[in-house]
């Protein structure tokens, strides 16, 4: 795994980005992602299509599955746990504090490789710790999506697909959830309403001047971006309770 040093990102993309492998990992042309995946007999039996290993693809509905094999897009938020009075934007009841952009397909890549097919990085077992939710993923498949969230220091994944929500133990992929959730971490920037942005998918993210410029008439501040339909603003957001993590144990979710 020493091949995966996170290299310092200075640069701020204006429009919606697309992050890719070597900008989070400095992987460069020469270097081959070494991660074990199954075995050459059960990779040359699946479909071209498939990226999630045995291992999940056992656990994962087939229907969330299909969102994240076929997806068209792959948006990534920051989240964390919501507070019950928690008046801000939640996705799968978990609050949005940031964007971190669309992924590229070398992002995408990056995910299938290190994760999705590395057969390696779960395990069937429980574990102790309770979940700490710190980034998000949707993939988006027409008008379907699947989320996924990865949860550190507390190593798990969690797919949401409707009602149904799976979560697998990520302990022996710690060291990958780490650097992936702290890499795409930084990159976070203010979540804005796509419904005041005019967008049709959720990125949250501005991707034009005139965008932008409405922003910045109702200012920076979260409480402000809320309120975007009155377009009034505020110079004292309500402060919010810092939120705490569920103490029932690993594999609960408040």
């Amino acid at each position: 795994m020493n091949k995966f040093a996170i290299w310092a990102l200075s640069v701020l993309f204006v429009a919606s980005p697309s992050f890719a492998a070597d900008d989070l990992f400095g992987l460069g042309e020469e270097d081959e992602l070494d991660i074990p995946t199954e075995n050459n007999t059960l990779e040359q039996a699946k479909p071209a299509s498939q990226i999630l290993s045995s291992f999940l693809s056992s656990r994962v509905p087939a229907s969330a599955a299909r969102n994240i094999e076929k997806a068209e897009k792959v948006f990534c938020y920051t989240v964390s746990y919501a507070d019950p009075q928690n008046e801000g934007y939640v996705l799968n009841g978990m609050a949005v504090k940031g964007s971190c952009g669309e992924l590229s397909e070398s992002g995408i890549k990056l995910f299938k490789d290190t994760l999705w097919s590395n057969m390696t990085a779960f395990s069937g077992n429980m574990d102790s710790c309770s979940i700490s939710p710190k980034i998000m993923l949707r993939y988006i498949y027409g008008p379907d999506s699947t989320d996924v969230l990865l949860s550190y220091p507390c190593p798990a994944v969690t797919f949401y697909h409707g009602r149904e929500v799976v979560t697998v133990n990520a302990a022996p992929g710690g060291e990958i959830m780490e650097k992936i959730t702290k890499a795409y971490g930084s990159l976070a920037e203010p979540y804005v309403s796509p419904a005041l942005l005019g967008q049709m998918v959720a990125n949250g993210q501005v991707q034009n001047q005139a965008q932008k410029e409405k922003v910045r008439r109702l200012g920076n501040a979260e409480a402000n971006l809320r309120k975007w339909s009155t377009e009034t603003s505020t110079n004292t957001p309500k402060t919010q309770t810092t939120s705490k993590p569920a103490q029932s144990g690993w594999n609960k979710l408040k």
